[in-house]
């Protein structure tokens, strides 16, 4: 009976093949009509070229032994720009081997599993694909890379470079029973780099939906590499029932692995590595009958929703959006190493009072260097550790449920690892993946090498209006040197669209000195557009300038669509005249993001508007102008708006920042009108003001405003308030205990000279008070 069987399907296999054929189209025209008419084996060849704006439907049916393949003539071979995108439907289709760069999807995704609601995907396949280089324009209009729909489909050993724009990389679609209980597969595959988005929606990968998050989806996400991805705290958000999650690698991930939505869902075998690196991530733990064991948690640091290990409290009556209480979890045979946090109660506040209830914590093995083995925010007995262990030099408490073992070592891959037979994970049955292993095998980095050296490029007071001219054709990493002192009359904003430094000429006496001088406002006087970063050194921004037009900033980020965040450094510079309250030294504009900017040694006077405004995102979203704010030995004075003004509103809890720091800054005379705030800090996540004095400011309301959340980490210290506003917060926990009421003698106010001559009240340097130049 079995010699017949197999017999058969011989002949039928045979059959199969023996009308197999090959053919080679170059339109996705013929690519369609060829797909659509095409028998079980047939393989179809792209030729080989750039294929631009190509919007293509593959429809066929193979057979499970004998799949229609669509392919280039060689890997690599088909690039895809522009607005390219397919679609694929039908039954047991493979496609393979396709680069998409240099474009972005017309649709919703880059690759999808249907065509549309009435033909999907099953039983089909997607390989060796790379994408890279393919983000939308704009930061916040939405889309994926690649979609599942129905049932059985498979994503391997592809290659993903870096998504910019919101929306995840990946995203499992069970919006209806078609694509439920649907056994997709993401394997192999090499995840490189996301960097931090500023807003909810920057995950890797995402299975399901809070809608749908009590449906069996049953995808397994197995051996991939993630690397540095970095868009939110979600790296693979989980959000539907019965998911595999194993033997994948997160190497030094600002996130982890969130069991968001969902029940049953098992994480076996990942390892996470950290490197001590800030905010890296682990396993994060929510709803019932979770099951987590064999992962290694190696030199992790982040904590809250970053821990290696949070198991999260719950919303009672908790819509299904929300948090459901973790029940009856198991988490056993993990190995946690040198990692900052395990914490159970994440996340417990005024809404989520629900503490885990019968999780079992059993088996593991933690090594820890401080004193402390976890954190439980409820001490309710809802945790019953068991024969766990910890490293016979730990110098803490043992607490109940652990002992102390001797631990050896076993070397895998390059990592020292502790290892015990009884207790953590079984290591000598750990895959541990490499990123060789995984993405696209023909794919090799293309480094855009410069043409030559950085050059710099003389520019003089009369030359103004050559400036933008030298600005498009210098490359990028050049410099543009501004050679006189005194007036540089411009008639257009200069716009900056890669890495830059405008700078003064060495050894002037003054600054030179950028005016309006045509009959049109500017917005600016340097636009940052995307793809630029900028330094500036030296420089003055004069927003007014005789019976010309006035600029609204000196400097800003662009009103155009950005993607990619901008660095920004600001040295030795001066902003003054600006006459309208909507003006600022420097504006953030709307769905842009610095990934740092950096403001040193410069002074903002004589302003009606706001000296830094990072305010622009007021959707109460999360969303926020920058990343890490540093502002240094600035001075603020004469400004009728706020010196620095920060907002991120909303509770979302996806992000790390803003991250914010004020420091050895003077504020004089600042933001006095009635319930005026000198620093506005809405929203921001980390922040510090120290070193700095405040003179005659925020009279009508506050030196500095917090509005913080309470897992913020925010601290006002070693600073100065003289005849000046309060320091307010919502939980009254920001200022330190170093704060004065010293009158300041300043050396020579007259002439912007705001220095702390004599004795300053203590700073935390043993420089004085505030500015020191």
């Amino acid at each position: 009976m079995i010699a017949n069987t197999f017999f058969l399907s011989f002949l039928l296999l045979f059959s199969l093949n023996s009308f197999s054929s090959n053919i080679v189209v170059d339109s996705p025209q013929a690519l369609s009509k060829a797909v659509a008419s095409a028998k079980p084996g047939d393989v179809i060849y792209l030729k080989d070229k750039e294929w631009i704006n190509a919007n293509i439907q593959l429809q066929g049916k193979g057979a499970a032994k004998a799949p229609i393949v669509i392919m280039p003539q060689t890997p690599g071979g088909v690039t895809f720009t522009g607005q390219s995108s397919i679609q694929i439907g039908g039954e047991y289709l493979v496609v393979k081997g396709f680069h998409f760069r240099n474009g972005y999807s017309p649709k919703r995704d880059v690759i999808s599993f249907r065509i549309n609601n009435d033909m999907l995907a099953n039983n089909c396949r997607v390989s060796n694909i790379v994408i890279e280089n393919y983000s939308q324009p704009e930061r916040f209009k939405s889309d994926n890379w690649v979609t599942f729909y129905g049932k059985n489909n498979r994503v391997d050993h592809c290659t993903f470079v870096n998504k910019l724009n919101a929306g995840p990389l990946i995203v499992a679609e069970l919006d209806d029973a078609r694509s439920q209980e649907n056994h997709h597969s993401i394997d192999s595959n090499y995840f490189k780099g996301r960097q931090r988005f500023g807003s909810n929606g920057g995950e890797t990968i995402r299975i399901g939906n809070s809608r749908y998050s009590l449906t069996a989806s049953r995808t397994n996400i197995v051996s991939n590499y993630f690397e540095r991805c970095n868009g939110e705290v979600e790296v693979v958000s989980v959000k539907s029932g019965n998911n595999n999650v194993s033997f994948n690698t997160f190497y030094e991930c600002e996130g982890g692995l969130v069991l968001r939505h969902g029940s049953e869902n098992v994480v076996e075998g990942n390892f996470f590595i950290g490197n001590n690196k800030p905010f890296t991530g682990g396993v994060r733990v929510i709803n019932p009958r979770q099951r987590v064991f064999n992962n290694v948690f190696y030199q992790l640091q982040g904590n809250n929703f970053r821990s290696a290990l949070a198991v999260l409290n719950g919303v009672p009556n908790s819509l299904i959006n929300r948090y459901y209480q973790v029940k009856d979890a198991i988490i056993e045979n993990n190995t946690f190493i040198n990692s900052g946090s395990i914490l159970f109660g994440a996340g417990k506040d005024a809404e989520r009072t629900l503490g885990p209830e019968n999780v079992a914590f059993k088996n593991n093995l933690v090594l820890s260097q401080t004193n402390e083995v976890y954190t439980d925010a409820n001490n309710d007995k809802g945790i019953v550790f068991t024969n766990n262990s910890l490293n016979d030099s730990f110098k803490g408490e043992t607490p109940a449920g652990f002992k102390k073992v001797k631990i050896n070592t076993i070397s895998i891959k390059g990592y020292d690892l502790p290892y015990d037979a009884q207790f953590g994970a079984n290591l000598k049955k750990l895959p541990l993946i490499n990123k060789e292993a995984t993405g696209a095998k023909w794919y090799k980095v293309v480094t855009n090498k410069s043409l030559r050296k950085p050059q710099s490029f003389i520019v003089k007071a009369a030359q103004s209006a050559t400036i933008q001219g030298v600005v498009n054709n210098a490359l990028a990493g050049d410099t543009i040197v501004l050679a006189d002192e005194g007036y540089y009359k411009m008639v257009s904003g200069i716009i900056v669209s890669k890495p830059l430094i405008i700078m003064a000429a060495k050894n002037l006496k003054n600054r030179p000195v950028l005016v309006n001088a045509s009959l049109k406002s500017l917005p600016a006087f340097i636009t940052i557009q995307n793809g630029g970063d900028l330094t500036v050194k030296g420089l003055a921004f004069k927003g007014t300038y005789e019976s010309f037009s006035a600029a609204d900033a000196g400097i800003k980020s662009t009103e155009q669509p950005m993607n990619r965040p901008y660095l920004l450094t600001i040295d030795d510079c001066e902003f003054y005249d600006y006459n309208e309250s909507t003006n600022s030294g420097f504006k953030a504009s709307k769905s842009t993001l610095a990934d740092s900017l950096v403001v040193i040694n410069s002074i903002f006077h004589h302003m009606s508007g706001s000296g830094i405004d990072l305010s622009a995102e007021k959707d109460d979203k999360g969303i926020y102008n920058a990343e890490y704010t540093i502002i240094k030995n600035c001075t603020f004075t004469n400004l009728l708006g706020s010196a620095i003004n920060i907002y991120r509103g909303g509770n979302d809890e996806s992000t790390l920042g803003p991250f914010v720091t004020i420091d050895h800054c003077t504020f004089n005379e600042v933001e006095n009108r009635e319930q005026g705030t000198v620093i506005r800090l809405v929203g921001a996540q980390q922040a510090t003001v120290t070193n700095s004095n405040f003179s005659n400011s925020g009279q009508g309301g506050r030196s500095i405003l917090f509005q913080e959340y309470r897992w913020d980490n925010i601290l006002v210290d070693y600073c100065n308030f003289y005849e000046s506003g309060k320091v307010e917060s919502f939980y009254n926990k920001a200022t330190g205990k170093h704060i004065y009421s010293a009158k300041p003698n300043y050396a020579n106010p007259e002439r912007l000279n705001f220095q702390w001559q004599g004795t300053s009240p203590i700073t935390s340097n043993q420089l004085p008070i505030g500015v020191s130049k």
